[in-house]
């Protein structure tokens, strides 16, 4: 989860969806109720609990509804009647969309935390009866509740939340007794993860005063997408090998290289040391070092294993290849902080390649909100990155580095670079079908329409499919892989809800990765949501700060801070991505605009010059034309229009 205050410092903690944690909401104020109001309908006004006065009556008659939701779950009307669902699984329905940003949630995304066991027929016919109970129970207030055939929604100006007004007042978590939806017994395990990560959410919000909004896109997909399909249904075949590029699946017969020996790098992670912790710190380092395996794993498809064996011989091993490396993580706790410290070291002379260290808070820490602490993981991966590509010596440990090098010359951008990565994930895919390799084949994709190297047609989106979808059968819980898949989904299908989904499930499972999160800001643009955008792009740049591939993030913050109209910022970071790509057209896109918006027209100039040199001409039609997201919303209004400011052609 993402948060900032006033001044627009930013904090993530580990173990929460992806969440954004804006300004605290308006002054004006509605109602606080003792717990007794649940069930007389008397109300304590939160000026009266303050001693600031009454509240003023419009306020309550703008807000007729109360719902409860710290202990047992409770909605009231405007005359203290309980209109309470007596149906669990309705309770929880009306919780998650009142938790929600704007009060609504997709039915596939209700569906699968509330019926994740059942077929989605079952699913989709216990929901809909779950939205009759609630309206038969509102009665002529049914319309508190709207519904269409994608989506679920509360009117929240209808609604007053005690955990607003609980906020509103500043009392401090230690005030409060009772837990958030307090005896609520759903017994499906999505619904119980969804619980316990709101429960955190709930903790934060009191601790730092601070209002979580979770990210809902304004746009449904476009196509209903089955829940335990693996992404859409496959257009075309996606085992056949196309002309020239024969394309390897999980289960066809390895090559014999691959038979005669399982090659595959495997690095030590050593026990953690932990100095002066008690019991939960001892558990956080524990979860802390989980995270590091996870990132090593998805990340670099390495294997990770304890110090428990001596270095193999590689001449005599025939099924790992260990490298002469490994990961310790020390832990020093000091009355309410504690040190992490993360370093890599060779484990032949423990001569130290690298080392990390940053302190946080310890109960941030201990409740498992790893805040800025997950950047010294992402850097631990870049390294163990570059360590690998310069091991790769033997040719059979060369091939387990084909995969890195796919990556790098992805972020190269140019179309050689493109089709060479594109050649290296096949090799790869042939030695050894690996979920990220499918991932990043399919990402290719959207460099390729992107950057105008080939149009959006059929046969391409065919692909694009067939390689997200084989990526997500072969490892749904590969973080990297969800990332791309989910950029996949958002870029060239515009499925911003289920790309969303995606993008929460990767970041729970590695809040490390900054290219998720780079990607879901992206996926805020999208949506017209640049502001949310915007900050989530400066908590990628504090986790890919010594990237590689830092001028891909420093050019989503340009994109963001572009369609958020601060174009200062915009100009700032990309001229920054540009030192490092300076034919990136979509770079000089924004340039181009964010100059001409700024009344610097000469420097509008000379990038839509350089624009239409890297694209061999530039318009706006065609521009419209290139299936490019995101140009009907506000912000993609305000590109169009400093482009055209910056003397763009029409056609």
């Amino acid at each position: 989860m993402l948060h900032f205050n006033h001044r627009q410092s930013i904090d993530l903690p580990f173990g929460v969806p992806v969440s954004l944690i804006g300004c605290l909401p308006d002054a004006a104020v509605v109602a606080d109720w003792s717990p007794d109001a649940r069930s007389s309908g008397r109300q304590t006004s939160v000026s009266e609990a303050t001693g600031a006065g009454p509240v003023d009556r419009m306020d309550m008659e703008q807000n007729p509804f109360r719902m409860f939701l710290l202990g047992p779950f409770a909605l009231v009307d405007a005359g203290g009647r309980s209109v309470t669902p007596k149906s669990k699984k309705a309770q929880a329905l009306l919780a998650m969309l009142a938790l929600s940003a704007r009060g609504s949630r997709s039915r596939i995304w209700l569906r699968d935390k509330l019926w994740s066991d059942r077929s989605d027929d079952q699913a989709a016919a216990s929901l809909r009866q779950a939205l009759f109970d609630i309206h038969k129970t509102l009665g002529p207030a049914r319309n508190l509740l709207i519904t269409d055939k994608n989506t679920v929604w509360l009117d929240m100006d209808r609604l007053v939340l005690d955990t607003d007004l609980v906020v509103q007042t500043e009392r401090s978590a230690d005030q409060i007794t009772d837990e958030l939806l307090e005896g609520i017994d759903i017994r499906d395990p999505e619904f119980e993860d969804w619980l316990a990560l709101e429960r955190q959410n709930w903790y934060r919000r009191l601790d730092e005063g601070q209002v979580h909004d979770v990210f809902e896109p304004r746009q449904q997909p476009s196509r209903d997408v089955a829940k335990h399909s693996a992404l859409l249904p496959l257009t075309g075949a996606p085992d056949a090998p196309r002309a020239g590029k024969p394309m390897e699946t999980a289960s066809s017969d390895p090559s014999p290289r691959r038979a005669a020996g399982d090659w595959r790098w495997v690095m030590a992670l050593q026990s953690p040391i932990v100095v002066g912790a008690g019991e939960g710190g001892q558990i956080a380092a524990t979860r802390f070092q989980n995270l590091i395996a996870k990132a090593v794993i998805d990340g670099l498809g390495i294997g990770v294993t304890d110090l428990s064996f001596t270095l193999p011989d590689i001449e005599e091993s025939e099924q790992q290849i260990s490298l002469p490396i490994c990961l310790q993580l020390r832990l020093t706790f000091d009355g309410d902080m504690v040190l992490i410290e993360l370093v890599m070291k060779h484990l032949i002379n423990n001569r130290i390649h690298w080392l990390g260290s940053q302190a946080i808070n310890r109960m941030q820490f201990e409740r498992g909100e790893f805040g800025t602490a997950a950047a010294l993981i992402s850097q631990a991966i870049d390294q163990l990155a570059y360590f690998q590509e310069t091991q790769a010596n033997d040719s059979r440990l060369s091939q387990d580095g084909l995969l890195i090098d796919a990556v790098n010359a992805i972020f190269r951008l140019s179309r050689s670079d493109l089709d060479n990565a594109e050649r290296r994930l096949e090799e790869q895919v042939q030695y050894q079908p690996r979920s990220s390799a499918f991932a990043w084949l399919s990402f290719i994709r959207t460099f390729q329409v992107g950057q105008r190297f080939n149009a959006l047609d059929a046969h391409l989106i065919e692909e694009a499919q067939a390689y997200a979808r084989k990526a997500l059968e072969l490892d749904p819980q590969n973080s990297v892989s969800l990332a791309l898949v989910g950029h996949v989904h958002s870029f060239l299908f515009r499925e911003y809800d289920y790309a969303a989904n995606l993008f929460e499930k990767s970041i729970r499972l590695n809040p490390a990765l900054p290219l998720s999160w780079d990607l879901y800001a992206m996926l805020h643009c999208y949506a017209g949501q640049p502001d949310k955008a915007v900050a989530m792009a400066r908590w990628v740049q504090e986790l890919g700060v010594y990237s590689p591939h830092k001028y891909y993030f420093d050019t989503t913050k340009c994109i963001a801070a572009a369609l958020a109209s601060d174009h200062v910022t915009a100009i700032a970071a990309g001229e920054e991505a540009l030192r490092a790509r300076p034919n990136f057209n979509s770079l000089l896109r924004y340039l181009a605009s964010s100059h001409a918006h700024s009344d610097d027209l000469g420097g509008a100039r000379h990038y839509l010059q350089r624009l239409e040199a890297a694209e061999g001409g530039f318009s706006i039609n065609t521009f419209r034309g290139s299936g490019y997201p995101l140009l009907n919303t506000g912000g993609g209004q305000i590109l169009i229009d400093g482009l055209l400011k910056a003397g763009a052609k029409l056609r």
